[in-house]
């Protein structure tokens, strides 16, 4: 690995370090004066089912009010068509989509406009033809319009790799200081394995970025929702509903089973423990601390938690069989519901 790699990942991470954040609560967002809880949706959509299943709930349940949505990896533009086909159906066309970066940090960032590399089922919005516009911003730069104007209010919920996050960081340090947290899916990690999460893993420089910041960060495993994912008969049920949203939501697992070589039988919800946490009462948590190295770019990351009475970053664990039976079916009612007005 080349000295010029290791450079840049220094001066990135001293960016970082060096910008001072005030102390914040980890605990579950308190909702706003409004009574909604407002976030901002960092996601790979059109990588996984499960992002757009997500979205989907997010925007159809009368908790959270989502003031953007952000889009990453790869093919960020093919992403975009399909958040923006999601909000206008789910009657949110206002809704602010923006693209965001390409390439993993520190690559150098370009264009991708492929469907290989990771867009599954693009095809749910091949084009622009009756979407809503895509903002002017970047995303990081969306992000940090948002925390300046709602200061102390907003939750980024990031669902997909952290490369938008870590340019947040570098590029909007004042900003992100009003941001109330982040709650990400990123990591397995139980009392009896540690293993880095997809969305960790596809850019490590700027989760460990997140790690070593004081920005206040819950860290969620991706196997919370596990008790979570949809049955054969709710799958049925989507496709019976006949509401546009729901024939959506359809045509995007039938995309996914065609395209991903290794889509599960049933559609799984991982991304379901960000927005789980947020609500309250589901998702445990306790104080620890996350420790990421970094090797050549072939290998694999290390990666550990560490449960820490003094620890700044919150730890998830594991929704119960119980509660996940339950948090199911309101899932699956708020994605069978019409679309609610504002």
């Amino acid at each position: 690995m080349s000295q010029n790699y290791y450079r840049k990942i220094f001066i990135i991470l001293f960016s970082v370090v060096m910008v001072s954040f005030p102390l914040k609560s980890n605990a579950a967002p308190d909702k706003t004066s409004t009574g909604k809880i407002k976030v901002i949706i960092d996601t790979d959509i059109a990588e996984d089912i499960d992002d757009i299943l997500v979205t989907a709930f997010a925007l159809n349940s009368p908790e959270f009010d989502v003031l953007a949505i952000t889009t990453v990896d790869g093919n960020v533009q093919a992403r975009s068509r399909v958040a923006r086909k999601v909000a206008l159906l789910y009657g949110r066309p206002e809704v602010e989509v923006a693209e965001g970066y390409v390439r993993s940090m520190p690559l150098e960032d370009i264009t991708y406009t492929g469907f290989t590399g990771g867009v599954r089922y693009g095809e749910v919005a091949p084009d622009e033809q009756g979407l809503p516009p895509v903002s002017p911003l970047r995303a990081d730069a969306l992000i940090a319009k948002l925390a300046n104007k709602y200061p102390g209010e907003i939750t980024v919920v990031t669902i997909g790799s952290m490369s938008n996050i870590g340019h947040l960081l570098v590029r909007y340090p004042e900003a992100v200081k009003k941001l109330k947290q982040i709650v990400t899916n990123g990591g397995n990690f139980t009392s009896e394995e540690h293993r880095i999460g997809w969305n960790l893993r596809y850019d490590p420089v700027a989760a460990l970025m997140a790690a070593r910041s004081s920005v206040p960060w819950v860290l969620l495993s991706e196997s919370t929702s596990r008790y979570c994912g949809l049955r054969g008969e709710d799958v049925e049920r989507l496709s019976k509903a006949g509401l546009p949203t729901t024939e959506l939501l359809v045509q995007a697992i039938q995309w996914w089973r065609k395209n991903k070589t290794d889509a599960t039988s049933q559609p799984h919800v991982s991304d379901l423990n960000v927005f789980a946490y947020l609500l309250g009462g589901w998702v445990e948590t306790v104080p620890g601390k996350v420790f990421i190295d970094i090797g050549p770019r072939s290998s694999l990351p290390g990666f550990r938690v560490e449960d820490d009475p003094e620890g700044r970053i919150l730890l998830g664990r594991v929704i119960p069989r119980e509660k996940g039976t339950r948090l199911r079916e309101i899932f699956m009612e708020r994605l069978l519901a019409p679309p609610r007005s504002r």
